[in-house]
Formats: structure tokens, C-alpha cells, sequence
């Protein structure tokens, strides 16, 4: 995998500013989208929230692991239904539905 860049434009057609995704393999510059600024910052708002969400399950899957040795079965239900609350009680987009703990 390439490195991944975030780049700041200004449309030669339309004259609004855009933000480019990209990921540059083998020298090359392949564009994935382009957003507007406003939705630039909702996807690194999820960006963010998704970092976060991340490290604190590693957390709790680590406790799990080690509070309930051996039982992988509890492992995987208790990070379905803490990911699944989080959501429900504070309409965070953890998107559970059809998302498989691995």
C-alpha cells in the first residue's frame, strides 16, 4: 500500500475549493474523490471518531481477554454489545449491523 495524501485544491471548472483524497502508488498519483470542505471535515471527524472507537475496544477486548481467559465466545459477545449500546445510547456511527468482530 502506498502513502495515503490529503490535498487542498481549488476547481479550474467551478472555482470553489475541494479537498482531493489520494493514494500514491509507484510514483504515481491515483485520486480517489473529491469532497467540499464541509464534507472533508465530517469524514475526518469519522476519521477521528473511528481512531477513537478503535483503541478504546483494544482496551476493552484486552480486558475481556484477560478477565475471561480462554472464552472466546464471551469475547466476541461482549464487544458486540458494548459497541452496539455505545451506539445506540449516544448515536455514535459504529455501524455494527453487519460488521463482524475479528
Amino acid at each position: 500500500m502506498g502513502r495515503f495524501e490529503v490535498r487542498g485544491i481549488v476547481s479550474s471548472k467551478t472555482g470553489k475549493p475541494l479537498i482531493q483524497l489520494c493514494q500514491l502508488n509507484d510514483d504515481m498519483d491515483e485520486v480517489i474523490f473529491q469532497v467540499s470542505p464541509r464534507e472533508a471535515r465530517e469524514i475526518a471527524g469519522d476519521i477521528f471518531e473511528a481512531a477513537a472507537n478503535a483503541i478504546y475496544d483494544a482496551a476493552f477486548i484486552d480486558w475481556v481477554k484477560e478477565t475471561f481467559p480462554n472464552n472466546e465466545m464471551m469475547e466476541k459477545n461482549l464487544v458486540a454489545l458494548i459497541r452496539e449500546y455505545r451506539g445506540d445510547k449516544w448515536e455514535l456511527p459504529d455501524h455494527t449491523k453487519g460488521w463482524m468482530y475479528k
